[in-house]
């Protein structure tokens, strides 16, 4: 294996990739990160291989160049804008003679738990559990080493399309890499940005990218609900094409630069010259360009509230993180939000050093969960040399075997069902 994990976040406009490893004090080290621009991607979905793995190909080759370390294997997230939450119960007999509650024992409860009808076209590919149940005594996060004759679990099953899910391995390895695993990007993301304590009361965790808004509510450290509005950080960009009669990159440099909807004065001139291809400069009023991307903003606020609210779970959250590059790179983004939300809004980002930035948490959240997943106290992964062995270290204790059946599918299993 590897001495290194590689995570891969495939997005509508950009791809991000980051490599890590397990440093000798047992924490996560960054060791690069970069990002380059996707194509091939509408809404979350691959809709071209060719170009979706030339964008990849890009991306892990500036990697290589920064780690100057050839990588070969990759992890990837699935946004959650194209998976599905079903909410399913299970129950087990404890097999011990005992009765002491062993890690075997919560993988077949959470085998059984994957039990349900899905639809042809879906596959499961994760459990993420709510809450076990040791002999009707509820409310447990770790049940392995307690005694009990029956045990149960409040999950959610993670679903998604299969060709969906199939078109994104197919571009990897047309680039070249191989896919070791697949990750719920919400749970990933919520390791990075958010503290356990707000875990743990209730947040809202929304990734805004290009296209799509990905809307996660987290209560009791688990995801309680998942939505997604098909609308981003493209909206805004458009708009200023379209008011300030520039092309779309021109514009999407523009908001870049000089996007500011703080109160007050922004800081900047009150007019920036944008230079055209054929040495044409179109005059900008950042008064006008403020009021575009401020209404744009607001807009995409209101239907975040929209759908918290409609959740059920608004009254229940106690502050609102942003990740992702189409509002959060937007400054004063923060404070408009917490306007229109009613809540504290603040702009997530993974506190790595080189890597603290929004747009840069589902690369991280990867690396961050499989180097957790393993947890290995050295950076040497080589004596470990194929996925059963692996699969062994995951198991060693129950925090870490529910992470790895959560989040992760069995990689051979999914493989084998997907082909």
């Amino acid at each position: 294996m590897d001495s290194y994990i590689v995570g891969l976040d495939i997005g509508s406009s950009k791809i991000c990739a980051a490599a890590g490893k397990i440093a000798k004090r047992g924490e996560l080290e960054i060791l690069g990160i970069t990002s380059s621009d996707c194509k091939g991607l509408k809404k979350s979905i691959v809709v071209n291989i060719d170009k979706t793995a030339e964008s990849i190909k890009e991306c892990i080759e500036k990697l290589q160049m920064i780690i100057d370390i050839k990588i070969d294997n990759v992890y990837v997230s699935l946004p959650g804008s194209i998976c599905g939450l079903v909410h399913n119960k299970a129950v087990i007999a404890v097999s011990s003679d005992d009765r002491e509650i062993r890690s075997k024992d919560v993988e077949r409860l959470l085998e059984s738990a994957k039990l349900i009808s899905v639809p042809s076209n879906n596959e499961i590919i994760g459990v993420e559990p709510q809450q076990f149940i040791v002999d009707g005594y509820d409310n447990i996060k770790d049940p392995i080493g307690m005694s009990g004759m029956r045990l149960e679990a409040d999950v959610h099953v993670i679903t998604a399309q299969s060709a969906i899910v199939n078109n994104f391995i197919k571009s990897v390895a047309k680039a070249g890499y191989n896919v070791k695993g697949i990750c719920f990007a919400p749970k990933v993301v919520s390791n990075v940005v958010l503290s356990t304590e707000s875990r743990e009361l209730g947040c809202a965790l929304i990734d805004v990218g290009a296209e799509t808004i990905d809307i996660t509510i987290i209560k009791n450290d688990n995801i309680c609900y998942e939505d997604f509005i098909p609308l981003g950080g493209n909206n805004i960009t458009n708009d200023i094409s379209i008011g300030v009669k520039i092309p779309f990159n021109e514009a999407e440099k523009l908001k870049l630069r000089f996007a500011d909807i703080r109160s007050g004065n922004s800081g900047y001139a009150e007019k920036v010259n944008v230079k055209l291809p054929g040495n044409q400069v179109v005059e900008v009023d950042c008064k006008f360009l403020k009021l575009i991307i401020k209404s744009r903003v607001e807009e995409l606020y209101e239907f975040i509230k929209k759908k918290i609210v409609d959740s059920g779970y608004y009254n229940e959250i106690s502050n609102v993180v942003i990740v992702g590059g189409g509002i959060a790179l937007i400054r004063g983004a923060d404070e408009l939000g917490t306007s229109i939300l009613g809540k504290n809004v603040a702009i997530g980002s993974p506190n790595y050093v080189g890597a603290s930035n929004p747009m840069y948490a589902g690369a991280v959240g990867i690396t961050y969960d499989i180097c957790n997943s393993v947890n290995i106290e050295n950076d040497d992964f080589s004596n470990f040399s194929n996925e059963d062995e692996i699969k062994s270290i995951w198991n060693k204790n129950s925090k870490k075997s529910q992470e790895n059946i959560n989040i992760f599918s069995k990689v051979k299993d999914f493989f084998t069902d997907l082909f």
